[in-house]
């Protein structure tokens, strides 16, 4: 998406891009003070993310002509990790089986676009959609349950409330930019560039939030 960017925001590609820095730089610093699966699951994401953007400046290093393709691939694994977080912070059995059964279908419709929907050099509007549905429900569950459960006094401090609130803005907000870009873009490139710029504001606060609640895994 940086392709659509560079000459008109360079700087806030450039902040996007390695706003990963941020939590990636939480985490290490407190590698020695949490050891909670919690810890370990969201650090992965991050690390997840900092390759993601790695390997997307790389693609813009060597001059392709277009790297949406990156976006088909970090979907289902996104998924994948924060519903494994979801899964492991879940008490019930029903609750559980839904998770699985819901990114089983992120992982389907993701394969199903990827081979026969939407071209790989488009931006993957539907997958991406689903996932954030599928992500901002478990999020409101998560809420569900913390309302329920007299031991959360202080959600403030709770490292699973804060990123679920991080998980509805961010997802809310990138589904529609999603869904919205490939029709913004054939209708003109200006169009298109709010659509990936709401996605790079979001992306930073997203990744703030992110280390908010890496830094509330060592008192947890």
């Amino acid at each position: 998406m940086e392709f659509y960017l560079r000459q008109v925001y360079p700087w806030l590609i450039e902040i996007s891009s390695f706003s990963f820095v941020v939590p990636l730089s939480i985490g290490i610093f407190i590698i020695n003070k949490s050891s909670s699966l919690l810890y370990k699951l969201l650090l992965l994401y991050v690390v997840v993310i900092a390759l993601v953007e790695m390997i997307s400046q790389l693609t813009v290093y060597l001059g392709t002509g277009n790297n949406h393709w990156i976006n088909h691939v970090y979907t289902p694994l996104e998924s994948l990790i924060i519903g494994s977080i979801y899964y492991c912070y879940t008490r019930s059995k029903l609750y559980r089986r839904a998770i699985c059964a819901a990114l089983l279908v992120v992982l389907g419709v993701s394969i199903y676009s990827m081979v026969w929907g939407e071209s790989l050099t488009q931006m993957n509007s539907f997958p991406h959609t689903i996932s954030a549905v599928v992500l901002v429900t478990m999020a409101l569950i998560y809420f569900y349950q913390a309302a329920h459960d007299l031991k959360h006094t202080y959600l403030d401090t709770d490292p699973m409330f804060v990123l679920s609130c991080g998980i509805i803005i961010y997802q809310a907000g990138t589904a529609m930019a999603y869904s919205l870009f490939n029709e913004a873009l054939a209708a003109s490139y200006d169009t298109a560039r709010i659509c990936i710029s709401v996605i790079l504001v979001l992306n930073i606060l997203f990744r703030v939030i992110l280390a908010m609640a890496l830094n509330r895994t060592a008192a947890t």
